[in-house]
Order: structure tokens, then sequence, then C-alpha cells
């Protein structure tokens, strides 16, 4: 199952259809170029079923004409259809239709054009066929959209207003900006600004998915925001979330939290920061891993996923990664994704070689790093995004840094993290977990493009993520472990 043609065009469609939507598309060009597209899934979505029910229905129209054959012998057509009962391959069915209904042309131009056949004859034959054959052509781009009904869950500016007002009793509440941001593979973000008594200022607004690319840590806004409250009420700097609604009747669709803006700008993507690394960047990423991973068990928090359970806290280290790395291989395998014995070979490599350290589990956020680090005049003023937060080892954090940074600057970055009270990591178990971020990732990359592929998730990055990102992650993974934990190997390259 490596590319499900029809879901892959279904999706195309949708895309297409969007932009060509947009007041600077050309309009002829967009009908073409998306009417193309829909004919080509139709196609592939149960085509020889579609062709055989087709053929079956020609059948039906030839025998309605019976009574009107004026010695053309329509039974000739009848005679070119029977055989295609047996036929399985496409492109055969989809010739006999087109001769088939070539051959019948030619008769019906032969019986209209009968001097025996009456008017009334030929206005009936008109009836029938043009019954038969509008169907037909629709048929053809009859994709059985289920979503034609669908309620409408989008979220806007003005639906957003409404609940506020709603919620706050306050119907003078006004949202004066509301901005959505583009490109990620999980919740939708939107940034917005609020003027009323009950809630005043810029927010944020994180929203799950219709559904989710991976269902486990806290990828769902119901487990995520506690953990983010908890580590807020701890003092560490999280956003400040609000509230987390997943009663939202006014607001049709995902649930959704609410956070207070964090001042500052994110320090990079996801592959390192935008800027060269200073000391005082460095000093931000080891002191603020430290500053999480010194916070003492967060028991408040209790049960809130199979990650983050209260019994984790008073486990040792090599338990809790264990059963962790296990939780991820069983997600796995028991949803769709595209086969990789390599994936098992790399599970299998990491379940033999978990570390055992001295310490205990603290809370990991599981992918830090400067994407998802707000910094303001040199300060970290939030961490966000905790979808893989969870209890385990802190060297998983560090696991991560090191993939996107180089041997010079992540020396420097330990030594802020060692002095800012962090654990001691050796190399053995840092590279553990460097090995172990590549493989989760690409655990994540497969399960998502599974749910393009079912058709759950129509969003053509997620197409893009299991022939891309995916080899890229395993291919990072083995170089790591044939480098071994001492092999010079900082920077991984996508």
């Amino acid at each position: 199952m490596y590319v499900v043609p029809a879901q892959l065009l279904r999706s195309l469609y949708n895309a297409l259809s969007e932009y060509f939507a947009s007041d600077t598309a050309e309009a002829s060009l967009g009908q073409g170029v998306t009417a193309a597209v829909r004919l080509l899934e139709s196609r592939e979505r149960g085509a020889t079923a579609k062709l055989h029910a087709r053929l079956a229905r020609l059948g039906e129209v030839v025998t309605a004409l019976a009574p009107y054959d004026v010695g053309v012998n329509l039974s000739e057509v009848s005679a070119k259809i029977d055989p295609t009962r047996t036929l399985t391959d496409i492109a055969e069915l989809e010739i006999a239709m087109r001769e088939s209904l070539k051959l019948l042309e030619a008769k019906v131009n032969a019986i209209v054009g009968a001097p025996v056949t009456t008017p009334a004859a030929r206005l009936e034959i008109a009836r029938i066929l043009g019954a038969w054959e509008v169907a037909e052509r629709r048929a053809v781009t009859d994709l059985g959209d289920a979503d034609a009904a669908a309620v409408d869950t989008s979220l806007t500016q003005a639906k957003f207003e409404a609940y506020l007002q709603d919620r706050f009793s306050e119907p003078g509440m006004t949202v004066t900006s509301f901005r959505p941001l583009s490109g990620g593979f999980g919740k939708q973000t939107i940034l917005a600004t609020v003027s009323g008594s009950a809630l005043d200022g810029p927010i944020v607004i994180r929203r799950d998915p219709d559904v989710a690319t991976v269902d486990n840590d806290c990828h769902r806004v119901v487990k995520e925001f506690p953990v983010i409250r908890a580590a807020f009420d701890r003092g560490f700097p999280a956003p400040d979330a609000i509230w987390v609604d997943t009663d939202h009747k006014l607001l049709p669709g995902p649930d959704f939290l609410v956070m207070r803006m964090s001042p500052g700008k994110t320090g990079g993507n996801v592959f390192g920061s935008k800027e060269a690394l200073s000391s005082e960047l460095l000093n931000v990423l080891g002191s603020g891993a430290a500053r999480l991973h010194t916070l003492p068990p967060l028991h408040e928090l209790g049960e809130v996923t199979d990650s983050i359970r209260a019994e984790l806290w008073d486990q040792t280290l090599e338990q809790t990664t264990r059963s962790y790395i296990e939780g991820w291989r069983d997600l796995f395998l028991a949803n769709v994704h595209n086969p990789s014995p390599t994936l098992m070979a790399l599970y299998g490599w990491l379940l033999d070689n978990v570390p055992a350290p001295e310490g205990r589990p603290v809370l990991v956020h599981g992918d830090i790093g400067f994407h998802n680090m707000l910094i303001d005049e040199g300060r970290l003023s939030a961490l966000v995004d905790w979808e893989f937060a969870h209890i385990g080892d802190p060297a998983e954090d560090l696991g991560s840094v090191r993939n996107v940074i180089g041997d010079v600057e992540w020396a420097e970055t330990l030594a802020c993290y060692r002095a800012a009270g962090g654990p001691e990591i050796d190399a053995k178990r840092l590279h553990f977990f460097r090995v172990w971020q590549h493989v989760r990732n690409a655990s994540a990359s497969n399960l998502s493009m599974g749910k393009f592929q079912t058709g759950e998730i129509p969003d053509l990055k997620l197409a893009y993520t299991g022939h891309y990102h995916f080899p890229l992650f395993i291919g990072a993974a083995w170089a790591l472990i044939e480098a071994g934990p001492e092999g010079r190997m900082g920077l991984v390259e996508y």
C-alpha cells in the first residue's frame, strides 16, 4: 500500500478546487483541470464495478428500445454487451463500453431516420434515451460525495466572537483580529485579539484536527491542556492556558484550547535555528531543557494518557523508556500504515539497547527545540506545542536537540544544561535517544500517510510524508547506529 491513487486524486481535486476558487486563478483553466482530476479519480475509485453496472444499464436500455426496432437488429448491441460480464481488465471494459455506445448510436440513427418510425415513436425513443444518458454521463464523475451535507466546522472570526459573547455573557465582547497560521501537520493554530471585560488582549487558539494523525501522548487538546497548565503553575515558562473546551455547541467541530499569547518569536524551525547559534541562544536552549527536567514530579496530573500516569513517576528510567517505546511500536502496528520491515528492525535495536541509568523519570516535552521555543529579549518566554509530552528519560529531549545542532554548539548547550541543574547524560544514553527521535518521527510520518490513504485526512501534505520524510528518518536512524555513540556525527542532514 505505497499509494492510493483514488485518494491522492480526491485530495488533489480538493486542493485545486480551493486554489482555482481564488480571485487570481483563471476560471476556465480551473474548470478544465479540476474536471480532469475528477474523471481520473472516478476511474480509480471502483471503476471496474462501475463499468459493469453501466454496461448492465445499457443492456436494459437496448431491451426498452426493442419494440421500436424496425429491422436494424438492436440485438447486435446486446450481443456485444453480453461477453463483458466476464471481463475484469478496466481497459478492456472501457473499450467495450465505447464500442457498444458507438453501435447503439448507429442503430438509433437508423431507427429514427426510418420512414416507418412515427413521430410518437421518435418522441418515446428520445425520452428513454434522454433519461438514461443524462444519468449515465453524470455517473462518470459521481463519487458519492458524503460531505455534501456535512456540518460546517470552519472556525471564523465572526463565529468565534459569537462563541465568546455567549461563553462570558458579554454581548459587547469583540474579536478585533483573527489570523490562522499556515503549515504544520497537527493542530490548527489561530492568533487572535479580543477586546472585552472578562477577556482582553492577544490569545492563541489551538484546535484539534478532525482526525488526529497520531492519537497518543498529548495529541488532543483535552490531554495537552492539563500538562501545559501544570508546568505553568509550577513556574515553568509554558503558555498560560486559560481553558479547554470540549462542549462548544456554537462551534461545531473539534475541541480547542485557548491560551494567552506569550511574547517573543520562535528561534527557528524543526531543522534548527533561523540565525547563527549565539551563546545566548544556546543558553536559552540548554537552561530551558534543564528547567523542565528539574521540575519535581507533577503528581497533580494523575491519569492523563498511557504515558502520563501516577505510577510512572516511581518507575525506573529503564522501565519508563521500554514501556514508552513498546507503546509506540504497538500503536504503529495497530493502525493503517505502509509496512516497513526496516522500522521493525529499528524497534528491535532500540528494545535491545534501552539505557538503565540512575535517576528518576521526569516530564519530557518530546519535541524540544528552537521551533517550539518563544524567545523574548534573550530569554525563554514559553515552550509551546506539548503534543509529545510524557513521563520519561530527560535524555530523550536532549537527543532531539543534539540531532539539529553541530558538535561545537552541542558542547556549549550541554554545558549550559548542566550548569542549570540538568542531570549528567553519557554518550551512549544520548546516542540511544538520538536514534529514538528518528524512529519516532518515522513512525509518525508513516502513520500520518496511513490517515491519508484511508481518506480520514484528505490533506496532500500527508501523502508526501511517507514518501519523503519517512525514508529520511529511517536513513538517519541507521546512520547513527552505524556511527556508534562515539562516532563524529553531529547535525543530521535531512
